[in-house]
């Protein structure tokens, strides 16, 4: 509890750095349809199942909704990420250019979840990397201004923003203990297992930049996995 405490004092305290640059945007946006709604709404309370109605109600003003195409960058290399983003249907990915100019995947969540480039959206920096959605899809997002505000004004909110920062670290964790562990094999049935979709949309030259492994290797895997079954 005290940790918890703790962690919560240190989201509000670091808030106020903020205040000198400036009040965010506080006009209310309620233009979302019903459906997003209720799937943020869902995706929130496993955050933070302590939540009222009427703080999410009251956070939920600060989202804005917007329609992405398919392959649109939301997030580029070289710009500070500004927005925490809630994608209805689409997959995104995390990616850059390497020495050759070659795009090299670093990761990829599915949709309806919490994303950004976390780096660049808490310590400001012109960002490394591009996230892009694969396919079209409905967003909420929310500004990092706004979401500062939030921080600061409710409890449970501050809260959600711990539990999300803890969630990245797990992730992360999780994803570096499947790529030291594992051979190139198992981490690709981990990923038919877990999040069958992703090969379903994204190209396999994606996929195997994720892997670590060149194209050929990754046909010969497939091609292994369609045996056994």
């Amino acid at each position: 509890m005290k940790q918890k405490q703790y962690l919560v004092g240190f989201c509000r305290s670091n808030m106020q750095v903020f205040q000198s640059a400036g009040l965010p945007d506080l006009k209310p946006n309620r233009s979302f349809t019903t459906s997003m709604k209720t799937e943020i709404t869902q995706e929130l309370l496993k955050y933070n199942s302590s939540f009222s109605t009427e703080e999410i109600e009251y956070g939920l003003t600060f989202f804005e909704q917007k329609e992405f195409a398919a392959k649109s960058l939301v997030s580029q290399a070289g710009e500070i990420s500004n927005y925490l983003f809630y994608a209805e249907s689409s997959i995104t990915r995390c990616y850059y250019l390497d020495s050759d100019g070659q795009e090299q995947t670093l990761w990829m969540k599915p949709e309806q979840t919490f994303i950004t480039e976390y780096k660049s959206f808490v310590n400001r920096d012109k960002s490394q990397f591009s996230l892009q959605f694969y396919e079209d899809t409905q967003v909420l997002m929310i500004s990092r201004k706004n979401l500062l505000h939030l921080f600061q004004e409710s409890k449970n909110w501050a809260l959600f923003g711990v539990h999300l920062t803890e969630r990245v670290h797990i992730t992360l964790i999780d994803v570096f203990t499947n790529l030291l562990a594992n051979d190139a094999t198992r981490n690709y049935q981990y990923i038919e297992y877990m999040f069958p979709r992703f090969l379903q949309v994204a190209p396999l030259k994606d996929i195997a930049s994720m892997l670590q492994i060149s194209q050929v290797s990754l046909s010969r895997i497939r091609a292994g996995n369609q045996l056994k079954k």
